[in-house]
């Protein structure tokens, strides 16, 4: 999704890959931050995939040269298409918990139930600063609605993770009583 992101923001303006990245992380906010690793590696792809060029950008003599793109025209047919398919389908249940729940089985039930809770405990962790971070989020700002709708959807799988645990907890209690 990464590439159709910057396939995007290249759209409005040509950029660099550092711009690119703070572009990105600015709209939609704190629950998708990127490392420079992906964005140069998405960018490698999109290259030579040509859906992107290299062109003479604004070079400052204080810094590097920086590699400045722009979206192609094959760029944006690939991005139209794109935004004109439906999206795809979440993974569902592709958590580690439930690998862990596997591979402890049902002898080692107390240490499952052990590191629910701990799971729990760092999901409500997570929820609170997310809570937090919705609050600074200035949602009335045109830049602002992407993040807020990011932070929303980050908030609503957050909560759902949560009853995910309770039922596995409650799952496991269930199995306990009937042996």
């Amino acid at each position: 999704m990464l590439q159709y992101a910057f396939l995007g923001l290249l759209r409005e303006q040509k950029d660099y890959g550092y711009r690119l990245k703070a572009r990105f992380e600015e709209r939609v906010g704190p629950v998708w931050s990127l490392n420079m690793g992906q964005v140069y590696q998405t960018l490698r792809g999109l290259e030579r995939s040509r859906c992107i060029a290299q062109v003479d950008g604004d070079q400052n003599p204080r810094y590097p040269a920086r590699r400045t793109f722009e979206v192609t025209p094959r760029g944006r047919r690939v991005l139209d298409r794109w935004l004109h398919r439906p999206g795809g389908l979440v993974r569902h249940a592709r958590d580690e918990t439930l690998i862990r729940l596997l591979v402890l089985g049902p002898r080692e039930e107390a240490q499952a139930v052990e590191q629910i809770a701990q799971q729990q405990h760092y999901y409500r962790q997570n929820q609170a600063r997310l809570l937090v971070a919705k609050r600074k989020l200035p949602s009335d700002e045109p830049d602002g609605f992407v993040g807020h709708l990011g932070l929303e959807a980050a908030l609503l799988h957050t909560e759902a993770h949560l009853k995910w645990l309770d039922y596995c907890l409650s799952s496991i209690e269930r199995r306990r009583r009937a042996k």
